[in-house]
């Protein structure tokens, strides 16, 4: 199934480039598996923050469905 992982905030620069990438994962998969298969090993990611999937907030390990959208967003600091 195919599924968009966008990427907001200062993960942004992570791809480089354009800020979105449609990429091809199993049925079942979850959001984890979506950010890997776009290059995104967020475990590793200082500034991680959360996902969503179609707006809505999830758990990274929430299953996604054919034509999701997910949104990967930094964490939010400041003073």
């Amino acid at each position: 199934m195919k599924v968009t992982v966008a990427l907001r905030g200062t993960l942004k620069k992570l791809f480089g480039g354009p800020t979105e990438k449609i990429v091809e994962i199993p049925e079942g998969s979850t959001c984890e598996d979506a950010l890997l298969a776009a290059g995104i090993d967020y475990k590793n990611t200082h500034n991680f923050g959360f996902v969503s999937v179609n707006g809505m907030r999830v758990m990274i390990y929430d299953e996604v469905k054919e034509g999701d959208y997910i949104k990967a967003f930094s964490r939010v600091t400041g003073g």
